[in-house]
């Protein structure tokens, strides 16, 4: 068994040796910038999504605040008219345009927060970005610095 152990281990040496000889950390973190410039668009795709869900939202609580004063408002006709069960089916409308109402502006609070949340998380990420693509520069600049500097020989 030590054998075959030992085979196995140098065999995964070099093959861990070989794929360290082909990384380019250029290469890796431009792949990296890459994958987070792709989930960088998906981020903000996300937060259009999520704006447009919040302002849909906003605007059906908007109706239904309208709709609930609508029905008030018919309610107080019908009572001036003298006519008691049609204010009471109004007033059941607007106690019902009102609770849909209050469902929605609650449902906004909850969708704001979202927002907001995606919001921070396309800033977070965007500043990674930059710092990525700082260091990729660096990276590279240095690079270049390396190959390009003459050796020279040293005196002893």
């Amino acid at each position: 068994m030590g054998f075959f152990d030992r085979l196995s281990r140098l065999i995964r040496a070099n093959a861990n040796a070989a794929v360290g000889a082909m990384e380019d950390p250029g290469k890796i973190l431009d792949q990296s910038v890459a994958d987070m410039q792709s989930d960088l668009v998906k981020l903000r795709q996300a937060v259009a999504t999520a704006i447009a869900s919040q302002k849909r939202i906003q605007n059906q609580a908007e109706q239904a605040e309208a709709q609930a004063a609508t029905w008030y408002e018919r309610a107080e006709l019908a009572l001036q008219k003298g006519e008691e069960d049609l204010a009471r089916e109004a007033l059941g409308r607007r106690k019902t345009c009102t609770d849909t109402a209050t469902a929605l502006r609650t449902q906004l609070q909850s969708q704001a927060g979202q927002v907001d949340q995606l919001k921070k998380s396309l800033v977070q990420l965007e500043s990674k970005i930059a710092e990525a693509k700082t260091k990729k520069d660096m990276l590279k600049a240095l690079s270049l610095i390396h190959i390009s500097e003459p050796t020279r020989p040293r005196l002893i």
